[in-house]
């Protein structure tokens, strides 16, 4: 028992110091088939580091993997003993992959070709060069032991990413990709910090409002834009999103306007133009809970939505100062680069605006709900197409001011509906 015991705390040393890798990108057709075969290759000799993780290392220093510079800063960064890249060239059974290795001083150490990739032959003799390259980079240029006193640094980041050999079945190895992206859905630069899209669709609104005049006579005012131009803005910020506390990088503050472009109205049996003017704002707070391929929040703010018309004896300026209170959640389908948002929300207007001087004392709810198709590019590019739509519900009660309206300005209000359908397409960037 006492020789197992050593054994077994020899195996769990050795473990501990297997050489530490990431992985980059194989340039060329068949790179990433190529990258493939050599993390299968090595998934039983070492420990890897994100593809992603490095990639934001050489952007933020505005270096390339074809440098020794750029290479040097990402073993630097991720605390790696190795830097493995290389390129793909010539087509079908002509094509071979050049594997290189690069040891913390990004100086190259080991280089070996193989293939063709995407076939078994092909990916066999990558395997195999892979696995000779490691051993070879391991007698040039031998990992150092990592001191116990440097490990806290790495244990207050606890997403970031390292993928235990002995925790991956062989069948979720068959395809690394899959690996890649599950890791980069939960390492600590997940989000970015600042996500600004801008763009343009359509919008139709149409208010309906039930009044007795006082006289004992009913009808309906309406008021139909049919589709014109929106304009629309949004902003996500993440203050938090890579801070070492888990629990902070879930606070969220968002923020969306819109305003109408060539909107025009038109009176019932009237030549005349009315000028017309329509912006919208919603400022919010809140906070996302992080699962593997998903965030699931909640958010909370106050908007003010104005649709304001030209003095007229049918429909008044209508404005909506309202409170907003519903939950969120994002799916990543493709990390993010493809992602589907879902969002609802309950309103509660506490002032209605001239509403109330036409039609008598108001209150009422409303509620919305969105989808938006959105992504991500590593570069920052972002994108996005959003349908949604937005309805109040104003319920009024005795007369404006307190006496009988005089027609045709005002009338005693009963209840009213306002809905507004909203599709757009934007674009932007993430910082």
């Amino acid at each position: 028992m006492l020789v197992a015991a050593c054994v077994w705390a020899a195996a769990g040393d050795a473990r501990a110091q297997d050489p530490k890798v990431v992985v980059l990108d194989f340039s060329g057709k068949g790179g990433d088939k190529a990258r493939i075969q050599v993390i299968r290759a090595l998934r039983d000799r070492v420990t890897f580091e994100t593809k992603t993780a490095g990639e934001k290392v050489l952007a933020s220093k505005g270096l390339s993997a074809s440098s020794a510079t750029g290479r040097a800063a990402v073993a630097d960064a991720l605390s790696v003993d190795y830097v493995v890249w290389g390129r793909v060239r010539g087509k079908g059974s002509s094509a071979r992959a050049k594997i290189r290795f690069a040891g913390p001083k990004g100086k190259e150490i080991a280089s070996r070709e193989a293939g063709p990739p995407g076939t078994s032959k092909g990916n066999a003799r990558i395997q195999k060069a892979a696995v000779a390259l490691l051993s070879k980079a391991l007698a040039a240029a031998p990992p150092a032991r990592r001191a116990p006193a440097k490990e806290p640094k790495r244990a207050a980041e606890p997403e970031a990413i390292v993928v235990p050999p002995v925790e991956i079945a062989p069948a979720e190895v068959d395809e690394p990709v899959t690996i890649e992206v599950k890791a980069r859905s939960v390492t600590t630069q997940h989000a970015p910090y600042v996500l600004l899209l801008a763009g343009a669709g359509g919008r139709t609104r149409k208010v309906e409002i039930d009044i007795d005049d006082g006289a004992g006579g009913t009808g309906t005012r309406t008021y139909e834009s049919g589709v014109y131009l929106d304009i629309v803005f949004r902003l996500e910020l993440r203050p938090f999103a890579r801070n070492a506390t888990k629990g902070l990088r879930g606070l969220a503050l968002e923020a969306d306007g819109a305003f109408a472009i060539g909107l025009e109205t038109q009176s019932p049996g009237s030549t005349a133009r009315l000028d017309t003017k329509a912006w919208r704002v919603l400022g919010q707070l809140g906070y996302f809970h992080r699962f593997e391929n998903g965030e699931l929040g909640g958010l909370v703010g106050v908007g003010f939505d104005r649709l304001e018309l030209e003095t007229n004896a049918t429909i008044p300026s209508i404005d909506y100062l309202f409170l907003r209170l519903g939950p969120a959640y994002r799916h990543f389908f493709i990390d993010r680069l493809l992602y589907l948002r879902v969002d609802g929300g309950f309103r509660w207007p506490f002032s209605y605006g001239q509403l109330e001087d036409a039609f008598g004392s108001t209150k009422g709810f409303g509620f919305d709900a969105a989808l938006m198709l959105g992504g991500e590019l590593d570069v920052g590019f972002s994108y996005g197409a959003r349908l949604s739509f937005e309805y109040f519900k104003p319920q009024f009660s005795g007369f404006p001011g307190g006496v009988p309206p005089e027609p045709p300005a005002a009338a005693q209000g009963r209840d009213a509906t306002d809905l507004a359908i909203n599709f757009n397409a934007m674009v932007g960037w993430a910082f």
